[in-house]
């Protein structure tokens, strides 16, 4: 049997942990372009989202979770071959590095291998990214704390920023604010969303005012705040604050429309609206006016309003 010598088994273990380097790299690569490259982004024919989505990027998230491991398996090697070669190039470094790994696992494990966080995210499609920042939590202050250093917090980005993307297609808005849920490995930063488009995103629209969220809800009291608060800052020949009370969001929607859209609507609601000069007869992007929402809903008071203020069929 062939005895290696000690400087053979040396640059044998160099040469495997270097290897190790280059494979890890190689599949967190490959995994980043399986993500970015999904041709499934888009819902079948009974409007749900195409099965074959789950398995396209479970296989790159398997691939970029087998190269963190590898990589990060191969640079304790490659240290402990450093060290090695320091000692004379003696085994203990690679018994030690071996231990340090088994340690670090079984400490790690009472908390539970990962983490759950959330991502908060500012999206727009000409400049991408914005804003990616990792929080967590604090029950005792009631707020959001950041989490992780920038170079970490980069790493998590760089693998949920393609699944994002993929998910931004389904939406023909220009930019979007949210957060999503996401899993996140301890020590090694394997990252993963958690139900990313089953219900585990919070997406807003950055063009929805805070009049058009108080009308949506039919909250009369934060809508004549608004209003009043607001007079005066953008006025026509007439007086009225017609601008701001006729903003639109991405999808064309005014505060009138909906406050209209609202099965429940709120008459007083829509008569602040239309006093503080709402065009009734918009149209969103969709066709639909205040007077169509009112109709669609049977909501004949609403209706005789907006007739009244000039509503058209």
């Amino acid at each position: 049997m062939l005895m290696l010598t000690p400087t053979a088994k040396h640059i044998r273990r160099t040469t495997w942990a270097i290897t190790g380097v280059e494979t890890g790299a190689l599949l967190f690569v490959i995994g980043l372009l399986v993500l970015y490259l999904n041709p499934f982004w888009h819902f079948d024919e009974g409007g749900f989202l195409d099965w074959r989505l789950r398995w396209w990027n479970s296989a790159g998230e398997v691939l970029i979770a087998a190269g963190f491991l590898i990589e990060a398996l191969a640079l304790v090697g490659l240290a402990a071959a450093l060290v090695s070669r320091c000692v004379g190039r003696r085994a203990w470094p690679y018994l030690v590095a071996a231990l340090l790994v088994v340690c670090s696992a079984l400490w790690i494990s009472p908390a539970g291998f990962s983490r759950n966080l959330d991502a908060h995210f500012e999206w727009n499609l000409a400049d991408g990214f914005s804003v990616f920042r990792l929080q967590a939590w604090d029950e005792g202050a009631g707020i959001w704390r950041p989490v992780g250093r920038p170079m970490w917090q980069s790493t998590v980005e760089i693998q949920i920023e393609p699944l994002l993307r993929g998910f931004f297609r389904l939406n023909d808005w220009q930019k979007m604010n949210g957060d999503i849920g996401i899993k996140v490995v301890r020590i090694v930063p394997i990252a993963w969303p958690v139900e990313l488009g089953n219900g585990g995103e919070t997406l807003d629209d950055p063009d929805e005012t805070e009049l058009m969220r108080a009308a949506a809800q039919e909250d009369l009291k934060t809508v004549q705040q608004l209003l009043s608060a607001a007079k005066g800052a953008k006025l026509n020949a007439d007086g009225v604050n017609v601008l701001s009370v006729n903003d639109l969001d991405q999808t064309g929607q005014t505060a009138l429309i909906l406050a209209c859209r609202n099965p429940k609507a709120n008459p007083e609601v829509v008569k602040a609206l239309l006093a503080a000069g709402a065009d009734v007869n918009l149209r969103s992007r969709n066709g639909y006016t205040a007077l169509t929402w009112a109709q669609v809903r049977n909501n004949n008071e609403i209706g005789r309003l907006l007739r009244r203020a000039g509503g058209r069929q």
